[in-house]
């Protein structure tokens, strides 16, 4: 059997329900190791440009889709009780976060090899588009293509039934 010590947990979020339940795992594999959590979102710049009519405000645009991103990013720092929490009354009390631009996959790897993460806790399933089923899922291809261990997480059926 292998013990092996995580210090740096990253959880990539899109907001989904798929994420939030891998983020709970991660909040409690966190918490046992002793670990710090990277609550990641990455704006999808190929959603963006297959979606947004051509007289969209870019800035507005990129405003907004900032925006949302915290509010996934948030969601992460809530679970992991670091949000208006002092050290000690924290689940989790280290919590790194950042909000990258790019391809989904290239993004959460290319963070995994910069910042050193130990293990990626990611959904199976996030926020689906056309493209995600032509060219499989972003939790596929991290799988495929991350230096560090990956463990995806399926939502509960209730989550399903949420979505």
């Amino acid at each position: 059997m292998v013990d092996r010590d995580y210090d740096t947990i990253l959880v990539p979020t899109d907001g989904s329900e798929g994420a939030l339940a891998a983020a709970e795992h991660a909040v409690g594999l966190a918490e046992r190791y002793d670990a710090t959590i990277h609550a990641l979102a990455v704006v999808d710049v190929d959603d963006v440009a297959l979606t947004t009519p051509t007289d969209t405000d870019l800035g507005d645009l990129k405003s907004t889709l900032r925006t949302q991103a915290q509010a996934d990013i948030d969601e992460i720092v809530s679970l992991a009780g670091a949000e208006g929490q002092s050290t000690e009354e924290a689940i989790v009390p280290d919590t790194e976060e950042a909000i990258l631009v790019g391809v989904p996959h290239r993004a959460i790897v290319d963070y995994v090899e910069d910042e050193g993460i130990d293990l990626v806790v990611m959904g199976t399933h996030g926020r689906q588009g056309l493209q995600r089923v032509l060219l499989g899922s972003v939790a596929e291809r991290v799988v495929r293509t991350s230096p560090a261990p990956v463990m995806t997480i399926r939502p509960t059926d209730e989550d399903a039934d949420e979505a």
